[in-house]
């Protein structure tokens, strides 16, 4: 299986080619992945200002941390977003 991510990969899509990537199900391809790590929840305070707190954070099944860092593909290489997803594949695949 070949997975295409790049810097607008986030959240459960960085989970799941994270964990793809650590149990050898997929070849991810493509750029460094965003890098959005943690869910938050966002409570008004009784002045109207709101207040976010972290209440937990994802990491792949073999703990590489998500947030800030994102997922690294296996093959790196540059899609524009005007191109469909077989012609953004490395010859050979």
């Amino acid at each position: 299986v070949a997975v295409l991510i790049n810097k607008n990969t986030a959240s459960a899509s960085e989970v799941l080619a994270g964990a793809l990537k650590d149990n050898n199900r997929a070849v991810l391809i493509g750029e460094k992945s965003f890098g959005k790590g943690v869910v938050q929840t966002v409570s008004e305070l009784s002045d109207g200002s709101g207040l976010a707190v972290t209440i937990a954070k994802y990491e792949t099944p073999k703990h590489k941390e998500v947030n800030k860092v994102g997922i690294f593909p296996d093959v790196s290489t540059a899609c524009p977003q005007d191109e469909t997803f077989i012609q953004c594949l490395p010859r050979g695949f």
